[in-house]
């Protein structure tokens, strides 16, 4: 998926993100956007089912450089990495 200049520019003046439109601007999916909010890696508001996200917090968290696994580590992973 491509985010466009002007795309892009509308999303940055929003105060308020949804998480498909976070997830727009750090080139990521909705999805990570939920994983990061679930580990409390980025602070929201949520209006019953909808996660609001202030671009405040994401300046802050990409100002920050979190490196962030939300996903755990298969037994692949950890046997590779123990050698």
């Amino acid at each position: 998926m491509s985010l466009d200049l002007e795309r892009a520019q509308y999303l940055a003046s929003l105060p308020f993100l949804t998480a498909q439109e976070a997830g727009e601007l750090l080139r990521t999916g909705r999805h990570e956007i939920y994983r990061l909010v679930n580990a409390n890696q980025l602070a929201c508001t949520r209006f019953g089912k909808k996660v609001v996200i202030s671009r405040e917090e994401l300046d802050r968290f990409v100002r920050e450089g979190h490196v962030v696994n939300t996903r755990p580590m298969t037994k692949q992973v950890r046997r590779h990495l123990s050698n």
